[in-house]
C-alpha cells in the first residue's frame, strides 16, 4: 500500500469521536502529565447474530481492536507485554464458536504505564464505551454523559436516561460524521492521514498476541511498535 502512494484511512472510529480526539490532544500535550493508567470499556448491547461468530475473528480482533487501536495512538508508546483472559457468560454459542463473550486485556508500554481493557457481549441497559486516562497532572475521561448506561448509588448521582446507546452507531454518530469529512480531506491532500494502514497493523497484531495469551493464560512479549 505504501509502495502505491495511495492512502488508505482505516475506519476506527474511535479515533475520529471528538471528544476521544480531545483527550489525545491533552495527553499529547502534555496535560495530562505522566501517563500512569488507562481504562477503557466496550461492552455491546446485545450480542451479536449467532451466525456470525465463526466468523468474526473472536472478540479481541472484532470487538476489542478498536481499544487495542485508540489506547496506544492515545499513551504513544508502544506497547511491549499483553495479558488477556475470557470467559463464555452470555450465550455457550460463542464457545461453540471456539471464542469468549466477556474479556479483559493488560497491556504494558515501554514507559512502564499500564492500559486495562473490557468489553463484553450484552449490557441490558445499553451500549457502553468509555475511556478513561489517569495520569501525575489530571485524570480524564470520555463516554461519561447522559446518555451513559451506569446507574450511580451515590446520592444525587445519575441514573441511566430512557434514551440510553442502543448501540454503537447512535454512541459514534459524530465520530462517524467527522470520518467521513476526513476521508474526503485525505482523498484532496488537504490533512494528512489520521488512521494510516500501517498503525492498523499494530493492532492487529496486539489483537492476535491477545488471543494467544488468552489460550496460553501467560503474558506475551510483543515488538515494540509506536502508534504516532
Amino acid at each position: 500500500m505504501e509502495a502505491s502512494g495511495v492512502e488508505v484511512l482505516v475506519g476506527f472510529q474511535r479515533r475520529f469521536d471528538p471528544a476521544v480526539s480531545e483527550l489525545h490532544r491533552r495527553v499529547r500535550a502534555g496535560e495530562v502529565g505522566d501517563v500512569y493508567l488507562v481504562r477503557a470499556l466496550g461492552n455491546d448491547a446485545r450480542p451479536p447474530d449467532l451466525g456470525y461468530l465463526p466468523n468474526s475473528g473472536g472478540i479481541f480482533r472484532d470487538l476489542l481492536i478498536h481499544d487495542l487501536d485508540a489506547v496506544p495512538w492515545l499513551v504513544g508508546e508502544p506497547v511491549v507485554e499483553v495479558y488477556a483472559s475470557g470467559s463464555v457468560l452470555v450465550d455457550r454459542a460463542f464457545a461453540d464458536a471456539d471464542d469468549v463473550d466477556n474479556a479483559v486485556v493488560l497491556l504494558k508500554f515501554a514507559g512502564g504505564a499500564h492500559a486495562t481493557l473490557a468489553g463484553g457481549r450484552h449490557d441490558p441497559l445499553g451500549y457502553d464505551h468509555r475511556i478513561e486516562v489517569l495520569g501525575s497532572r489530571d485524570s480524564l475521561a470520555v463516554g461519561l454523559d447522559p446518555r451513559t448506561p451506569l446507574t450511580s448509588l451515590e446520592p444525587g448521582g445519575p441514573r441511566v436516561a430512557a434514551d440510553a446507546y442502543p448501540g454503537f452507531p447512535e454512541r459514534f454518530h459524530r465520530a462517524y460524521l467527522t470520518e467521513v469529512a476526513t476521508f474526503a480531506q485525505v482523498v484532496a491532500g488537504t490533512v494528512a492521514n489520521p488512521s494510516p494502514a500501517r498503525e492498523s497493523l499494530i493492532s492487529l497484531r496486539l489483537a492476535e498476541a491477545c488471543e494467544q495469551s488468552r489460550r496460553s493464560g501467560a503474558p506475551v512479549r510483543v515488538q515494540a511498535e509506536v502508534i504516532a
